[in-house]
């Protein structure tokens, strides 16, 4: 995964980024991209979460959630994407990775071949 985002917050840094082993942690806990218009109360603050966990792991929900309550530009203003659409599609990102046909070695490609019996 390529995007971080780093939050400074009360002169304290934190990167957040998204793994594919982070992404399948919140959506054990539930979180379905889809349903983030839907269910925000709930979608939002994990997609907040699991972008806290591949650096921050020890982090308390608590202070992750006091950082984002003063996170700015949450929701984008005109002609700029705001922070929980920079997430969302950071969280696609480990999908894309999955489903992608990105081999940069053609010589070193798995193939592989179907039998009908």
């Amino acid at each position: 995964m390529a995007t971080k985002i780093t939050v400074t917050y009360k002169n304290e840094n934190y990167i957040l980024e998204y793994s594919r082993l982070t992404a399948s942690v919140i959506e054990k806990q539930g979180f379905v991209l889809d349903d983030i218009t839907n269910k925000p109360n709930v979608m939002i603050p994990l997609l907040v979460q699991g972008a806290f966990l591949k650096h921050h792991r020890e982090l308390k929900t608590k202070m992750i959630d006091e950082i984002y309550e003063h996170i700015i530009n949450k929701s984008g203003k005109e002609n700029e994407e705001g922070f929980i659409g920079v997430l969302a599609d950071m969280y696609a990102e480990t999908v894309s990775v999955l489903t992608d046909e990105n081999v940069a070695d053609e010589g070193n490609a798995a193939t592989w071949t179907v039998t009908k019996g």
